[in-house]
């Protein structure tokens, strides 16, 4: 009798743990079913009614205000494209009552290789926060990982257009570029391209508190160093419950670009942070993501335009790499949050401007770089070898975050096609501020990406072995 009762006991915990198991397989697989999808557009860049200001410019303007270092013109056209992509559209998540700005709808590379694969689309929501890429790029050269702020990738409509019919994320693609079409790089993004890469610092608002301190830039340093936030020693205080004005360094939450994070948003990060960084992390619906940075580029002229912009307590006179006259170039129809970020702009590596190819270019440095992305990267992060500027008066180094520039980085940005079924894809390194010409012996062997990093920490690898092996 006993024998039985056990056998049945035996059984009925086997079918109890069988059930168990398959219950969370099940939850996991139909974790996201839960989500609520509703149609998100992507916004064309919206017409602006900014005196002097155009988009997409004429190359032939850019390129002059460039060679007669026309400043002014260019600072107010970073100026307008960071207008015209914090514009609100008439666009709302469900249970979010504010409407979405023209940068939160762009798609990502993972929507768009999804389309590639002509897979549907669930654009639900704003795009999912996730790790830095050349932050876990380059982790196992630095001592520290900033851990604090997450990023998303997105591409403008005319980007994306681009990258889903030329099929650019994909490795096959890529391969057949290097290899069969014996191209030195992918074909141009159209004119009227722009990618960004915002990035936020999360207030986990959810647990009640409502005052949250945050590093704010205090402005650069002159040594050849890494400068990352924990040594910064300059804070502010975000009040969520609007009570901040700017008095005893507290700022309310509308100071900044901001959004809640709804259930979508915490499951998608707190599954990306385990997955890069080997950590749990606790986000939870409710919880404040404000933007605190974001890189922006436009393919107006071969080299793209670059602009980055960050929060600063300050906004009518940042510090460097920003300025005052940076700041007074800000046109009226900037409102709201948008106006209290600062802007660097790099329209060229070296100044004065270099042409496309060319040897012993001599200038002067030209700086911009994120301070929430850029200033933490220490000497052993960048190839020391090509890091520098030849100036007038000697060689500058320039192998440290705080010295580079978004232009002189990205002309690096490459795929290896003999190595497109491994991570580390690509055999070109990060450079400070420096002159890097499109014919650099660097490059040989190696497929340009048209200044987009983006396709290189995105390939997807669907098919390739199976290519390969043809």
């Amino acid at each position: 009798m006993n024998n039985k009762f056990n056998y049945h006991l035996f059984a009925v915990m086997l079918l109890i743990l069988f059930s168990c198991n398959e219950q969370k397989e099940e939850t996991s697989a139909n974790a996201l079913r839960h989500f609520t999808y509703d149609k998100v557009e992507p916004a064309n860049f919206p017409k602006l009614d900014i005196p002097g200001f155009n988009f997409p410019e004429d190359s032939t303007i850019l390129n002059q205000w460039i060679h007669e270092m026309d400043t002014n013109k260019i600072y107010l056209h970073g100026w307008g494209i960071w207008t015209g992509l914090t514009s609100l559209t008439s666009q709302k998540i469900p249970g979010d009552p504010r409407n979405l700005r023209v940068f939160e709808t762009w798609m990502t590379p993972e929507e768009m290789i999804d389309s590639i694969k002509n897979q549907p689309i669930q654009r639900s929501n704003r795009a999912n926060l996730k790790v830095p890429n050349q932050f876990t790029h380059f982790a196992s050269k630095q001592k520290t990982v900033n851990d604090s702020i997450f990023e998303s990738v997105s591409y403008s409509p005319g980007a994306s257009d681009y990258a889903i019919q030329n099929k650019i994320f994909m490795a096959t693609t890529l391969y057949d570029m290097a290899k069969n079409q014996n191209r030195v790089e992918i074909p141009f993004f159209p004119t009227n391209a722009i990618t960004i890469k915002p990035v936020f610092k999360l207030l986990p608002t959810s647990g009640g508190e409502t005052q949250f301190d945050i590093a704010t830039w205090p402005g650069t340093i002159d040594s050849l160093a890494a400068f990352p936030e924990k040594d910064w020693n300059n804070y502010v205080t975000v009040d969520v419950s609007g009570q901040g004005d700017g008095n005893n360094n507290t700022y309310s939450l509308d100071d900044f670009i901001h959004f809640k994070l709804n259930d979508e948003d915490a499951y998608f990060l707190n599954q990306e942070f385990s997955e890069n960084i080997g950590n749990q992390f606790n986000a939870k619906p409710g919880d404040v993501a404000i933007l605190v940075g974001m890189h922006v580029t436009s393919r107006e002229i071969t080299n793209w335009t670059w602009q980055t912009f960050w929060w600063t307590a300050d906004p009518d006179n940042p510090a460097a790499p920003s300025s005052k006259s940076i700041a007074d170039s800000r046109p009226d129809e900037l409102k709201g949050a948008a106006r209290h970020y600062a802007m660097a702009v790099a329209y060229y590596m070296v100044d004065p401007n270099e042409p496309y190819e060319g040897e012993n270019i001599m200038g002067a440095p030209n700086y911009a770089f994120n301070p929430y992305l850029e200033a933490g990267f220490g000497p052993g992060v960048f190839d020391d070898a090509i890091s520098f500027v030849n100036t007038a008066d000697g060689k500058i180094n320039t192998y440290a975050g705080v010295r580079t520039n978004c232009m002189s980085c990205h002309r690096m940005a490459t795929v290896n096609p003999d190595a497109l079924t491994k991570s580390s894809n690509s055999n070109t390194p990060y450079v400070g501020n420096s002159f890097v010409s499109r014919s650099e012996s660097i490059f040989e062997g190696q497929l340009l990406l048209d200044f987009a990093w983006s396709i290189q920490g995105n390939v997807d690898t669907t098919g390739i072995k199976a290519y390969l092996e043809q």
